[in-house]
């Protein structure tokens, strides 16, 4: 059946067969192939009712979700190597892996499913109100350099972070005690299991705002083998010096902190420097300060980045110190990747169209859409070299011409799939004849 899937896109999929048996396989590359074809609610009835080729009933494609056996972090991991192994190059950002790491309110108002309960509103979007009430997911990707000096993130874990009311998620500690999983857990242990993916690489995490505090970064760099974290620091940041050594020694503990600093105000204080940054695609001058400082009561010190672009004074931290002010910049900037990965499933992928009333399919349909997401960008990003996706006789950036649209994605699959059926000239289509009829299959397509 695999006639009316491009070649290519059932390639990149082979690499994980082997978590599947044949049967639960097909109805894997169908559901990421519906994914990307079927425009408005991914919801398991419309994926079934756009694989008209797929001789299976609706029952079949719910319990893809629910009750076959199949490892999704062995699918994800498949899909990591896949990711290194097709671009070697496009994932070492400054001798290491970079993993973006960011959450999102995903509303639900069924009290039936796990995890549900009432989230503050962080977006900044005044329609959405100040509370949401629904799932809140924490997403780790993989951030790659492309095209020169593009940054693209790709998806790899989703885990739902626990709430403090409604608790579901408990961690169990080596004394046999219990607590309950908190929103730094969750983000630690996406992290980790990257890391174990990542194998001897050194890994780095860039996060926002909200990550730089001592819960998130100290079990990262207090680690055998440190997991360095690239943040942008709070307003009202503080920082400490060095601690004077007196000439005469006094009596008493000697200090551990100088001078107390407002970070901001560093860069009205301290000398400056002018940076050539590559920033979101573009080369730009920057003037910064940098100085390496005590904060947020880590056992090391980092280096801080202080700098001002129009009116917004803006500070960055690193606990690497081997990097540069100019690459802790950029790598901060390679964070906005993952926020536009976000979007583009939320918009083209159905990330939110999920309605189980079960956490494991609610998990997996998720890490399908990312899988879906992930297919999509490798197609696209090879896009000069397949026939296919090429777009004859077009003017201007569109969303349907332009080189990374899904919706041109959409747009140029449905497309090849319409040339099989109204072309079709082999015999693997007299199978599908026995299930559709040439219409129903193109009212399918286009309806």
């Amino acid at each position: 059946m695999y006639i009316y899937i491009p070649l290519e896109l059932i390639q990149i999929l082979l690499c994980t067969k082997e978590c599947f048996t044949i049967p639960t396989y097909n109805l894997f590359v169908n559901y990421i192939w519906c994914l990307l074809v079927v425009e408005g609610r991914k919801t398991t009835r419309n994926i079934y009712r756009y694989c008209f080729f797929c001789n299976k009933n609706l029952a079949s494609w719910e319990r893809l979700l629910s009750q076959y056996k199949w490892s999704l972090p062995q699918v994800m991991e498949k899909l990591f190597s896949l990711l290194i192994k097709t671009f070697p190059e496009q994932f070492l950002i400054h001798g290491a892996y970079t993993v973006a790491y960011d959450s999102s309110l995903i509303a639900k108002n069924s009290t039936k499913i796990p995890g549900v309960q009432k989230w503050r509103n962080h977006s900044g979007n005044a329609d959405v109100g100040e509370f949401v009430v629904g799932h809140h997911w924490g997403i780790l990707g993989l951030v790659g350099k492309f095209f020169g000096n593009r940054f693209l993130c790709f998806p790899l874990l989703l885990r739902l972070i626990n709430g403090k009311r409604n608790k579901f998620q408990w961690l169990c500690t080596d004394k046999g005690t219990s607590m309950p999983v908190n929103f730094w857990h969750t983000a630690h242990a996406s992290i980790l299991q990257f890391t174990q993916w990542a194998g001897s690489l050194p890994v780095r995490v860039v996060a926002d705002a909200y990550f730089s505090n001592k819960p998130f970064i100290k079990e990262l760099i207090t680690r055998a083998i440190p997991i360095h974290v690239v943040t942008r620091l709070k307003s009202n940041a503080v920082a400490y010096d060095d601690p004077e050594i007196p000439k005469i020694p006094k009596r008493g503990r000697p200090r551990k902190r100088g001078k107390k600093l407002s970070v901001n105000n560093l860069f009205k204080t301290e000398p400056k420097a002018l940076l050539n940054v590559q920033l979101y695609g573009e080369n730009v001058a920057i003037e910064a300060v940098v100085k390496d400082l005590w904060m947020l009561d880590l056992p090391k010190k980092v280096r801080v980045v202080v700098t001002k672009m129009g009116t917004r004074v803006n500070a960055f931290i690193s606990t690497d110190l081997t990097l540069t002010a100019a690459q802790i910049i950029e790598i901060y900037g390679s964070r906005f990747s993952i926020e536009m990965a976000i979007r583009d499933m939320k918009q083209n992928l159905g990330l939110e169209d999920y309605q189980h009333q079960s956490l494991l399919p609610a998990i997996r349909f998720l890490h399908l859409s990312a899988i879906a997401y992930n297919v999509g960008r490798i197609l696209l990003i090879k896009s000069t070299n397949i026939d296919w996706l090429k777009i004859e006789n077009h003017e201007g950036d569109t969303p349907w011409t332009s080189n990374l649209s899904f919706k041109r994605l959409r747009s140029c699959l449905r497309r090849f799939s319409m040339g099989k059926l109204v072309l079709s000239n082999t015999a693997l289509d007299a199978e599908v004849a026995k299930n559709t009829t040439l219409k129903d299959a193109i009212l399918c397509l286009v309806g």
